[in-house]
């Protein structure tokens, strides 16, 4: 008898330890990892440029087809610019003041605009072009847009990088937590 009870006990505290094991694992939030990050925000970058390429269309031509387009290039341009935009967020959120990390955002942009637009040049690849704008650098960047990078960049930090780095891969979600989200309405 005594052999059995050991070997029930060495049973139960096997199914207990995997158990536990397993519930610390479903309590676990896995935070999203920089390639997730960067196909959020490749994804967004690209969805935000057809979107302004179709206002722009019916503001400039009155076209009520909304006919927005981009480049497959954007998700590498976009995505890339926005992981920086995020680096830059952490590194200075604490000592730099909200309307200069816009300025910086809006820098960065120009430069990185600027460069991958002139890569993209060399192999006839580029997908914009500038020239027809009266502030216009190499047909690449405009400087008509610094109010536009400039307040994109602070949103993009305030909306898309917070939320961002706020989803959470996973299978557990506390159902008390988060009652009444999402339509989702408990009734007494």
């Amino acid at each position: 008898m005594v052999g059995q009870q050991d070997s029930v006990d060495s049973t139960e505290s096997f199914f207990t330890r995997h158990h536990n094991s397993w519930q610390t694992m479903m309590h676990q939030h896995i935070a999203l990892s920089l390639p997730m990050r960067f196909y959020i925000y490749a994804i967004h970058g690209y969805f935000i440029e057809v979107m302004f390429t179709a206002a722009w269309e019916f503001v400039v031509n009155m076209n009520v087809k909304f006919p927005g387009n981009t480049s497959v290039w954007s998700l590498l341009i976009y995505g890339v610019a926005i992981l920086v935009v995020e680096q830059i967020h952490y590194r200075l959120q604490d000592t730099v003041p909200l309307l200069c990390r816009g300025l910086i955002y809006m820098l960065w942009t120009y430069l990185w605009e600027f460069s991958t637009g002139y890569i993209l040049t060399r192999f006839d690849a580029c997908p914009w072009d500038y020239d027809n704008f009266d502030w216009d650098i190499m047909g690449l960047v405009t400087l008509e847009y610094a109010p536009l990078w400039f307040f994109g960049g602070i949103l993009t930090e305030k909306i898309l990088i917070f939320y961002t780095r706020h989803l959470y891969w996973g299978p557990y979600m506390d159902s008390t937590r988060y009652q009444g989200m999402n339509g989702h309405i408990k009734m007494k």
